[in-house]
């Protein structure tokens, strides 16, 4: 199954960053993406993982992770 990591910001609406082929390596590319400042740099407020139903898997934004 693929998951999507979308980018979503209220003044931008949603877009799609990346694409993996599981879970952990889609966590692991937000931890990257990240890493050095948080969401400042990006833009988003807040990045969430989906899986290819749509689902929504988890979520990160200035507060950390959500887990769904």
């Amino acid at each position: 199954m693929k998951y999507e990591i979308i980018g979503y910001a209220d003044t931008c609406g949603a877009a799609m960053l990346h694409e993996t082929e599981n879970y952990n390596e889609a966590k692991s590319w937000v931890v990257g993406y990240v890493r050095y400042d948080g969401l400042k740099q990006s833009g988003y407020d807040e990045i969430i993982i989906k899986n290819g139903l749509g689902e929504p898997q988890s979520a990160f934004d200035n507060y950390g992770w959500t887990h769904y």
